[in-house]
């Protein structure tokens, strides 16, 4: 087997095992999953999930890391904006973008306490939200604007609650709220 296809083939188990995590901690809860029954659920051994994610918050941290690269994204968006209401307008519509097309993910971080915990304790979500912070409302934001983009982080576990919602009608509501919860001045 050459280089490039061990290489493809670990991807997709690397891929697959993070897409069975994320259906058994949404079934069953983080705590009550273990890497036994990731590997059970695809058919591998716990070692070859071990060889992939050394631990389960490691795994879940793998998870989440596509969401902390987009939220990044949709920071330096906002930076590149000439007034404030057009970063805001960037983190609104890029938050409201990101929670829809990761609706899945977030709904099981948010539903699960005891996962939101841990992800919580070694996130980089709070360097993320100090770094919003400080490109919308400059090197000193006060402590109501600190709160309001903190808030952000809290409003994308409201999207289970809205399961009924289509995606853009989502986006829609979400943007809207961001908007009205960041202090323009």
């Amino acid at each position: 087997m050459s280089p490039g296809v061990r290489a493809e083939q670990a991807r997709r188990t690397r891929a697959g095992i993070q897409d069975a995590a994320l259906a058994l901690f949404a079934g069953r809860g983080y705590d009550a999953t273990s890497l036994q029954d990731i590997a059970d659920e695809l058919g591998l051994t716990k070692a070859a999930v071990y060889y992939h994610f050394p631990s389960k918050l490691e795994l879940l941290q793998s998870i989440c890391e596509p969401v902390y690269a987009r939220v990044s994204a949709i920071i330096d968006d906002a930076a590149a904006q000439t007034s404030r209401q057009r970063r805001i307008d960037a983190v609104a519509d890029g938050f409201a973008d990101l929670t829809v097309s990761r609706r899945a993910t977030i709904s099981v971080l948010a539903a699960d306490p005891v996962m939101h915990g841990r992800m919580k304790a070694a996130s980089k979500m709070d360097d993320l939200l100090i770094r919003a912070a400080r490109v919308i409302y400059g090197d000193s934001p006060t402590p109501d604007q600190i709160l309001a983009v903190r808030a952000i982080a809290v409003l994308s576990d409201t999207i289970s609650a809205l399961p009924e919602l289509a995606d853009e009608e989502a986006r829609e509501v979400l943007s809207r709220a961001v908007k009205r919860l960041l202090p323009r001045r």
